[in-house]
């Protein structure tokens, strides 16, 4: 699809991925239409003149209006959160949210939807060594069995089933379906001073220590490669856009020798970890705490490497990344340029 006299509607743009699909649009010379609520920050868009659809998307009947005249849509929407509780929330925004706009696409005629996916839903590679080492390593594909369903993680749960019905409906006919997986996104936090957070953070007396395997791709290698897998990723395909893999006890080294504070690594039994986090769960019931951030299933990821290749958008979309060294000092240094809250380099 040649997106420069498409009509592009981007939903959730008010998100932090939403606004920088937004900031690359418009780099571009093509103005997207941006899909917000009611109760968004809209300044952002206001600011690069787009025009606003805002809509509830639990409102089916506003569903068709949003979409009236839309050639593409990107479905950023989404509830992004670890927290134990609420499933019927998320399957409400992330599960239905998602198969009800492809509906309404279907109904309007919309050609071409991309659904904003993660890597969870695709899978992890159980671990086999406890030493991080990369060498002789084998990646999670597109094409690797899930095998996260025991993890009891509504979040993964739910984005998973949303592509199950996305692909299940496009087999039946309607908008060519594209998925894309990214994998954990660096980006500039709305504090402007990343460098100072960062270095909070090592002043704790105590980091815990752990050599699993996760992948970061940074948020200014993503969004081209999600504006690439509209314009031509295939029908009917996922795509793992991710970066670099590096251990967590790397990532941690390498933040450390950036912001020039030396970090208080502590190993932590794992019967330790566990335990902390059943009583975790005791204590917020107990204490009528509805919300829950950290309980055993959550633990359970310490049991996978979060290790990906995105060779698959490589050769098809011609995804290109950066190192992740050069994202952690450029987000570390407070000169995350390229990104719709900092789009120069700072003079």
């Amino acid at each position: 699809m040649d997106l420069t006299d498409k009509k592009i509607l981007i939903t959730g743009a008010a998100g932090s991925l939403g606004k920088q699909l937004c900031y690359q649009f418009n780099q571009m010379g093509i103005k997207p239409i941006a899909h917000v609520r009611e109760s968004s920050n809209t300044a952002y868009i206001d600011s690069l003149k787009l025009e606003k659809r805002i809509t509830d998307l639990r409102d089916l009947n506003a569903l068709e209006k949003l979409l009236e005249g839309i050639d593409g849509v990107i479905h950023t929407a989404a509830w992004v959160n670890f927290r134990r509780d609420k499933l019927t929330q998320f399957t409400g925004i992330n599960t239905f949210g998602a198969s009800d706009l492809y509906k309404a696409a279907c109904r309007a005629g919309v050609k071409r939807f991309l659904h904003i996916s993660t890597v969870g839903a695709i899978g992890a590679l159980p671990r086999k060594s406890s030493n991080g080492n990369l060498k002789d390593f084998s990646w999670v594909t597109e094409d690797s069995e899930y095998n996260l369903g025991k993890l009891k993680i509504p979040y993964f749960m739910t984005k998973r089933a949303a592509e199950e019905e996305l692909f299940r409906l496009a087999a039946e006919g309607g908008p060519e379906l594209v998925v894309v997986n990214p994998t954990i996104i660096v980006a500039p936090s709305r504090s402007g001073d990343d460098r100072t957070l960062a270095r909070k953070y090592f002043r704790w007396l105590i980091i815990p220590e752990y050599h699993n395997i996760v992948n970061l791709v940074d948020i200014r290698d993503l969004v081209p490669g999600i504006i690439c897998a509209l314009a031509k990723g295939r029908t009917g395909e996922r795509y793992i856009l991710g970066g670099d893999n590096i251990s967590l006890k790397d990532l941690v080294l390498t933040v450390s020798a950036i912001i020039k504070k030396a970090p208080h690594l502590v190993h932590f039994p794992r019967p330790m970890v566990d335990f902390a986090a059943r009583m975790s769960v005791v204590f917020n019931k107990m204490g009528g705490r509805g919300k829950i951030s950290f309980y055993p299933d959550l633990v359970r990821m310490l049991d996978y490497d979060w290790a990906y290749t995105s060779q698959k958008a490589r050769l098809e979309l011609d995804y290109k990344i950066r190192s992740i060294y050069t994202t952690l000092e450029d987000l570390l240094s407070n000169d995350f340029a390229g990104t719709w809250l900092k789009p120069k380099a700072a003079v």
